[in-house]
């Protein structure tokens, strides 16, 4: 049990950092390397290639998390990193794109109401 508590919260300070570098990027300007940042910290979490995870439906990428059974604070974080890359999208004029990602974070984020806590 030590270990995974320990795994998780390695995993947390690793996604932590990347969303924080991520957003401090976004804030000095520049748009790519905030959203391989955040993309990175999904990654991590998913143990996948975010790339195929941004393609999912939300509620098909909000199932996908909930099998992971992941921890409310990973799940969280892989809320923030998707709207980060909401705002880059946004930023960069690709509205739709953008909205499509805010629908995931959303999708994600009802996973931690009370019917799910973990």
């Amino acid at each position: 049990m030590q270990y995974q508590s320990d795994y998780i919260l390695r995993l947390i300070e690793q996604m932590g950092g990347l969303i924080r570098r991520a957003t401090e990027k976004m804030r000095t300007g520049g748009a790519e390397e905030p959203y391989e940042l955040a993309d990175q910290a999904i990654g991590l979490a998913l143990d996948m290639d975010p790339s195929i995870a941004s393609r999912l439906s939300p509620q098909s990428l909000a199932s996908l998390l909930e099998l992971g059974n992941l921890d409310d604070r990973v799940v969280e974080l892989v809320a923030q990193a998707i709207e980060l890359e909401a705002d880059v999208l946004q930023s960069g004029g690709e509205l739709i794109a953008a909205d499509v990602r805010r629908d995931q974070a959303n999708a994600v984020r009802s996973l931690l109401g009370p019917m799910h806590a973990n």
